[in-house]
């Protein structure tokens, strides 16, 4: 795993200056900084680094409410998944792998006529 020097930079940051409040089932870890300033509503700075690929959508919703200042209680038990919950897959547009949509028009027709709707009919 190759880490870039911003995120080499900021797990220095958060060794010095910040204190870890946990980690989620993802690997990802939390932190929160005390900086009460009107920059951030005077309220603690808290953010998170990912484990592996940087993407947003690996953080649980719990974690995310807590991100956001939605909730004061930092989430304390990782959550188990069920059987029944798929695992995450990430966002995958701009990537080959992005959903293609297929045209559905039938090539054996002559003619294929599509009317737009009209409030008015």
């Amino acid at each position: 795993m190759s880490l870039s020097h911003n995120n080499i930079l900021l797990r220095i940051y958060c060794s010095i200056f910040a204190k870890k409040v946990g980690n989620d089932g993802y690997g990802n870890s939390y932190y929160m900084k005390k900086n009460w300033s009107p920059k951030n509503n005077y309220r603690e700075r808290r953010f998170v680094i990912y484990k592996g690929n940087i993407e947003a959508s690996k953080v649980p919703q719990v974690w995310n409410a807590w991100l956001h200042h939605i909730s004061d209680e930092i989430p304390q038990i990782p959550i188990r998944k069920s059987g029944w919950i798929k695992e995450h897959v990430p966002n995958l547009t701009g990537t080959p792998y992005a959903y293609e949509y297929k045209d559905k028009k039938d090539a054996k027709k002559v003619k294929n006529i599509y009317s737009t709707w009209s409030p008015n009919e």
